[in-house]
């Protein structure tokens, strides 16, 4: 074998230095960016600056790539860095700065840094989205406004409300917010907690009622969304919950408090993944939550498989609710529902075993009320193979179409609906009162269904059943005061006082 010989004079190889600078990794961190791999961007914009510590291109680049990791405090470190040793006239640093400390829930210091930009770049790039920043703060912040000269008393007055929800006085809380909503209309967070009251209540439709009211004049309001997917949910109701958690997908709210509204209302859903995420993301960040936020994180650990976490988490529940322990929701999932199926079986029963159609019409009532279809289509068979007069079967039709938002024909009933409603929207005393009304209000209509007085005067009607059932249980009130609360004068309420009177 011949055996090759090398000229060890010769170079066998050139060596060529790769120059690798600042600039090289920046560009690379660019071409990841791009491709929206946000975690190769940063590890070479990170080389980027240790090359160059003081580029500020490089350093503005990174922290917009933390920014969009979540890492809002290392991204404002580096921002303030910037702005004040580095380039202060590098103006778009107060844009990201803004929505940085809005996403932490920082206002006052996210609104501090929107104005500077837009004064110092009124030309700049960011302008019209930092001009669209400071007003979702305006709107995220100033659900007070018109109502400053009595801002303390009306906070107060709401915290004193809650306080009783949270405590499970729920007819003295839903009082409470009725005369807040009704001096304030325009105090959304009443309410919404107005319409929580009355979900616990086991007033499901009234409850659904008000916060499909607050969307249509507070569109895209958070707290009433959250709360009639939680209201759809245990009513069944699986499509219009899937079209509304398609919508809360796609929030991203700067509250720190409407964050955990969103994240405990997809762990009711049984969403943990999602509600992970939102709940733990405020954890860490410092939020100091109350027992239900601690609850669902919790239950989000335990569900999305991280047990030691769902653990470590549950103690916190017990050290703020010492009486919680040993009711961890992995044991035991308890879901916060209306009075739910064991009263409305108890509805059911006394349905069939009371000859009162008054009090028929009135179970029909509070069972489309609780929203329970099943009750009522339960309720339907049973009248096939049970003689019941032809009012109480065309009641329970009309409270069945009415729950599932069919068209209703004109027709007495219908008319002596419109009392209802008038009476419940009105109503300011306690749920049992508020049953006696309607009571009255079912023996006149069975009464009169067949005579030629006219039911088309609802407030009138209503008014006259408020005050007739008030005196006959000691209430003092005035002809005057019911009058005036349903828009009549007192010479109409004394005369559909003698309708009642004769009727009854």
């Amino acid at each position: 074998m011949e055996t090759r010989k090398y000229n060890t004079n010769q170079p066998i190889g050139q060596l060529v230095q790769f120059a690798q600078d600042g600039k090289y990794f920046f560009k690379k961190g660019i071409k990841y960016y791009r491709r929206r791999d946000l975690y190769k961007a940063k590890k070479y914009f990170e080389r980027a600056v240790q090359f160059d510590p003081k580029k500020s291109v490089f350093l503005c680049q990174l922290a917009v790539v933390l920014s969009e990791l979540a890492e809002f405090e290392k991204s404002n470190d580096i921002l303030i860095e910037i702005v004040e040793k580095l380039e202060p006239e590098m103006y778009e640093c107060y844009s990201f700065l803004a929505n940085n400390y809005a996403y932490l829930g920082f206002f006052q210091e996210a609104k501090k840094y929107a104005k500077k930009y837009l004064e110092f770049a009124p030309d700049g790039e960011f302008y019209e989205d930092t001009e669209d920043l400071l007003d979702l703060l305006s709107i995220e912040t100033n659900e007070l406004d018109g109502f400053h000269d009595e801002e303390e008393e009306l906070i107060n007055r709401q915290e004193a409300a809650r306080g009783l929800l949270e405590n499970g006085k729920l007819e003295e809380a839903s009082l409470m917010l009725q005369k807040i909503v009704k001096e304030y209309p325009e105090f959304w967070s009443a309410h919404n907690n107005l319409s929580l009251a009355q979900f616990y209540l086991g007033n499901v439709s009234k409850a659904i009622k008000i916060a499909q009211d607050v969307l249509k004049k507070s569109e895209g309001n958070l707290h009433a969304l959250c709360n009639l997917a939680v209201y759809y949910h245990y009513l069944g109701r699986e499509k219009e919950v899937a079209h509304i958690v398609k919508q809360l997908r796609v929030v991203y709210p700067i509250d720190m408090d409407h964050r955990s509204k969103l994240g405990v209302t997809f762990a009711l859903l049984g969403q943990y993944e999602i509600a992970f995420k939102w709940l733990r993301w405020l954890q860490k960040f410092g939020y100091e939550g109350d027992g239900a936020f601690y609850y669902w994180l919790a239950a989000s650990a335990y569900h999305t498989n991280k047990k030691q976490l769902a653990d470590e988490i549950w103690q916190k529940v017990i050290k703020l609710n010492p009486e919680k322990k040993g009711a961890e929701p992995w044991l035991k999932i308890q879901a916060q529902q209306p009075k739910g199926k064991a009263v409305n079986h108890s509805l059911i029963q006394q349905f069939k075993e009371t000859d009162s159609d008054e009090k028929k019409l009135l179970i029909l009532l509070l069972l489309k009320r609780s929203g329970d279809i099943r009750s009522l289509e339960e309720i339907n068979s049973y009248m096939l193979s049970n003689n019941e007069s032809d009012i109480v079967n065309e009641f329970t039709v009309l409270m069945l179409n009415k729950l599932t938002n069919k068209q209703l024909k004109a027709s007495r009933l219908v008319e002596g609906l419109e009392v209802i409603a008038a009476l419940s929207d009105q109503c300011t005393w306690p749920q049992s009162l508020e049953q006696k009304f309607y009571m009255l209000w079912f023996r006149i209509l069975l009464n009169a269904l067949h005579s030629p007085i006219s039911f088309k005067n609802n407030h009138a009607w209503a008014a006259a059943i408020e005050y007739c059932c008030l005196r006959a249980e000691d209430q003092q009130v005035t002809q005057k005061q019911i009058a005036e609360k349903y828009s009549i004068s007192t010479s109409t309420l004394r005369k559909y006082m003698n309708y009642v009177t004769e009727l009854v």
